[in-house]
């Protein structure tokens, strides 16, 4: 600081300025004072989402700039200086580094010093000595990692995306909380660029309908709403001329695959299942585009010819199946010139559930501008083999932040980020929601399980319920049942339950099952209105929320932690956790935390008002 003192205090040509220098040891604070601080050995970086500075917090000027009432300068290593007007620090995370940071505006030496009032010339000398600098680094974005920070950047990262020019080939990855506006987020991202072409692809079928009905009320015209297997037909049909009308897409199983392979016909059932089950594999996989290095890597010398003839028929559009033409789209690259010369973007939502065969497309066969859009801790269908899009990203994908839920309110929302090291949430709303433990509640309510058996056995005991999908899935649970009297299910068929059903049936007799349905039928109301009790699977309620939700106690965070965090993110008003008999504790005598202080009271609420 010897040098610059010398440039500022005595290098100049004009009127002399008013400057003291001081240590922490002798500080003296000053009304009239404009004060300057040297930041120059410290992190300092500048932000372009924000446009902003950011300076590493230094403890020994932490007490004196609070005591700052004028203009308080940093003294950076670069060619810029730093005004700093707010002195709240905040926490942060920046190039993967977490970081105490005051914000700042950068300012040009010439603004500094009109600001410090300076009237004469500096010396060439002085001139060239500040001149000599570098410019301050800039980073692209930072991200909040404290209450204070995700509050303030939540506005200033929706902002910036509206304004953000996508380039080509740019990849867009918004991690957005529960309740954080996400869907409609990506209608004002569609009405802002209302001159592009805009394919709006989703996971579900349910998801597709629920924005194609947004997009029609909202009057946008611009955006094509298809699952991945909608836009895989649609692109096979292109490719390959075939009559969409005319073409039947078949479900490959031991009951059906004799009419592909008739040799297969009259074969065990296990034989058959064995083919249907390694196609099925070859399909989803996206290492191997060839059957035959496929079948090396699996069965070493193994020929395995009939798995080979399967696909070299599927290859030949003998028999069709949507993983075939998925699988085949993605072997011959067909989605390359397709998605380019039919649309300008892609918006991808629920980025955390993706087909791993949808991401590699995207990734390598399209160069328009791709945002994916999800929230990575609802990644819950891993079991069908979705995987979460967000992991598998490339390195320089931009990567955006929404912290906001406008679903919970606090305390209940402090509460569940508390459950988790990595949860950057904020509540966004001004209503409160209170979590409680064990108790009855007192007005319609939504009831989450993990398991069917545990929903099953619960509706059991609740008058007034009307349960989700409850016909289909009776129907499915008795041909499951007949099943399972037969033969036991393979290690891949249980993998494809997201939860013990098969389990569970196999402990009932066929008696005992049917009068476990006609006992829920007895509670059961038809009308989704007139229950008092609507109870779902937590897999099924994705999505959806309710002023009053009460979860199961199969629902275990140490478990499964993303399983606990959708069910708990769904409620607006109260959120009721069961908790089992034997592990029940008297919480009574527990310190208060203020800051996060929340309901925990057992047997009855008081009654919900709206």
């Amino acid at each position: 600081m010897n040098i610059e003192k010398k440039f500022i205090t005595e290098s100049h040509k004009g009127n002399s300025l008013n400057i003291t220098f001081q240590d922490k040891d002798s500080f003296v604070n000053n009304d009239k004072t404009d004060w300057i601080f040297d930041v120059s050995k410290v992190y300092v970086k500048k932000v372009k989402v924000g446009l902003f500075a950011i300076c590493e917090v230094v403890d020994d000027f932490k007490d004196m700039i609070k005591k700052c009432k004028k203009n308080i300068f940093l003294r950076t290593n670069f060619k810029e200086w730093l005004l700093l007007k707010n002195t709240t620090e905040y926490n942060i995370e920046v190039e993967g580094m977490r970081k105490t940071v005051w914000v700042c505006k950068v300012l040009k030496f010439k603004d500094f010093l009109k600001m410090i009032k300076f009237k004469g010339n500096f010396s060439k000398q002085a001139e060239q000595f500040f001149n000599s600098f570098e410019d301050i680094e800039m980073v692209k974005i930072i991200y909040g990692r404290c209450t204070l920070s995700m509050k303030w950047f939540d506005g200033i990262n929706r902002r910036y995306l509206k304004r953000h020019k996508f380039a080509e080939n740019e990849i867009v990855a918004i991690t957005a909380v529960a309740g954080s506006g996400k869907t409609t987020t990506l209608l004002e991202l569609a009405e802002i660029h209302k001159k592009k072409k805009i394919l709006y692809l989703a996971f579900n079928k349910a998801l597709i309908s629920e924005i194609r009905c947004k997009l029609y009320h909202k009057k946008i015209r611009n955006v094509a709403c298809c699952t991945f297997d909608g836009l895989m037909r649609q692109i096979f049909i292109q490719k390959t001329g075939i009559n969409g009308e005319n073409m039947s897409i078949i479900d490959l199983k031991p009951q059906t695959i004799g009419s592909v392979y008739p040799w297969l016909a009259n074969k065990p059932w296990k034989v058959k299942n064995y083919y249907c089950i390694w196609f099925a594999k070859f399909c989803k996989q996206v290492e191997y585009s060839s059957i035959d290095k496929y079948i090396k890597k699996n069965f070493g010398n193994q020929k395995k010819a009939i798995l080979k003839s399967l696909w070299e028929k599927a290859m030949g559009k003998k028999f069709f199946t949507f993983d075939s033409i998925r699988k085949m789209v993605e072997v011959e690259h067909w989605a390359r010139g397709y998605l380019d010369d039919n649309y300008d973007m892609v918006f991808f939502d629920e980025a955390q559930d993706c087909d791993p065969l949808m991401l590699k497309m995207l990734l390598n066969d399209t160069t328009i501008p791709k945002v994916f859009v999800g929230d990575p801790k609802q990644a819950i269908y891993e079991w069908r083999g979705a995987i979460n899009a967000f992991e598998k990203l490339p390195t320089d994908t931009f990567v955006i932040e929404f912290y906001k839920t406008f679903r919970i309110g606090n305390p209940a929302c402090k509460e569940i980020c508390k459950e988790f090291d990595d949860l950057w949430m904020v509540s966004g709303v001004k209503w409160k929601t209170n979590i409680y433990y064990d108790a009855e509640p007192q007005a319609k309510y939504v009831y989450l399980f993990r398991s069917w058996r545990r929903l099953l056995t619960a509706a059991r005991n609740i008058d007034k319920v009307w349960i989700n999908n409850f016909d289909r899935q009776v129907s499915y649970m008795k041909k499951l049942h007949n099943k399972l009297k037969i033969s036991k299910l393979t290690e891949e068929e249980m993998a494809g339950f997201a939860d013990d059903l098969p389990s569970f049936l196999l402990k009932l007799s066929e008696n005992e099952l049917n009068n476990l349905i006609s006992d829920i039928e007895a509670n059961l109301v038809r009308d989704k209105e007139q229950a008092e009790c609507m109870m779902y699977t937590v897999h099924s309620y994705k999505g959806l929320e309710h002023n009053i939700i009460r979860i199961c106690d199969d629902v275990d965070i140490k478990d499964e932690k993303n399983i606990y965090y959708v069910a708990s993110t769904r409620g607006r008003r109260q959120i009721i956790f069961d908790e089992p008999e034997d592990e029940y504790e008297d919480e009574s005598d527990d310190e208060d935390d203020s800051d996060i202080a929340y309901n925990r009271e057992f047997g009855n609420l008081d009654k919900f008002l709206r």
